[in-house]
């Protein structure tokens, strides 16, 4: 039997970390990371707000590392977004956040690696 073929370029990882989002009108909602990588993030909310494909809103992880995200999809459990920017300030946090969690650290590095050396 044949699997279906992983398209995701990055590892996504099942941690659960607590963020903040920002949207228009000073609408701010809390949730959970489901699962997260360098590219993106499933973020598990209590209630959903109306969104639109591609909207823009900030992300806050842990208190510590801003985004500015795109929406790729919702649904009732939360929403998936793609991160669009981030300072560099905060990289360096969230690039140590990534790999003190990761399983197996040395396939992110990796990963980091392949995904400078396509861009």
């Amino acid at each position: 039997m044949k699997t279906k073929k992983e398209r995701r370029k990055h590892l996504r990882l099942p941690l659960n970390f607590k963020v903040r989002v920002n949207l228009r009108h000073d609408i701010v909602v809390r949730g959970q990371t489901r699962n997260i990588s360098f590219a993106g993030a499933f973020i598990e909310l209590d209630k959903v707000p109306p969104l639109q494909y591609d909207d823009y809103f900030s992300l806050t992880l842990l208190g510590q590392v801003e985004f500015t995200c795109r929406l790729i999809h919702s649904n009732s459990g939360g929403i998936g977004c793609q991160f669009d920017f981030i300072k560099i300030r905060y990289y360096e946090v969230f690039k140590n956040m990534m790999l003190n969690n990761a399983p197996d650290p040395e396939r992110l590095v990796k990963e980091l690696h392949r995904w400078a050396r396509d861009t």
